[in-house]
């Protein structure tokens, strides 16, 4: 019989968050600031803000430059789409919309579309 882990319930906001800010240190501050402002998780707010910090990694990414897995963009992405293939209704929800479908009106989508996970692929709206 196995043991209960984190892959045997869906993954919420709060365990997203976590997750994000394990794989960020800048993500981790960005919570941190979220929290003390808000009193709480509103998960529609901080996606946006991973949203923008997502834009700005890619705007240090040099042009001629591939994108290599296992760096701070990377797990952000992979995370997000795990969150997508393993989130609760809610978390999958936001992650949906307040990261791809905003990120679709993004000047960087065009570069940040590639990198993503099959998860974060089917949400992609195609405007």
């Amino acid at each position: 019989m196995s043991s209960p882990n984190t892959a045997e319930r869906p993954i919420d906001n709060r365990e997203l968050a976590r997750l994000l800010c394990s794989v960020s240190p800048i993500l981790s501050e960005v919570h941190r600031r979220h929290l003390q402002s808000f009193a709480t998780l509103v998960p529609h707010v901080y996606m946006g803000e991973v949203l923008a910090h997502v834009g700005r990694l890619l705007a240090q990414m040099p042009r001629m430059q591939p994108w290599k897995p296992g760096g701070e963009l990377s797990g952000i992405l992979e995370t997000l789409n795990r969150a997508m293939l393993e989130g609760d209704r809610e978390t999958r929800n936001v992650v949906s919309l307040s990261f791809v479908r905003d990120g679709e009106v993004e000047p960087f989508f065009g570069q940040l579309r590639p990198l993503f996970g099959p998860g974060l692929r089917a949400q992609v709206s195609g405007r």
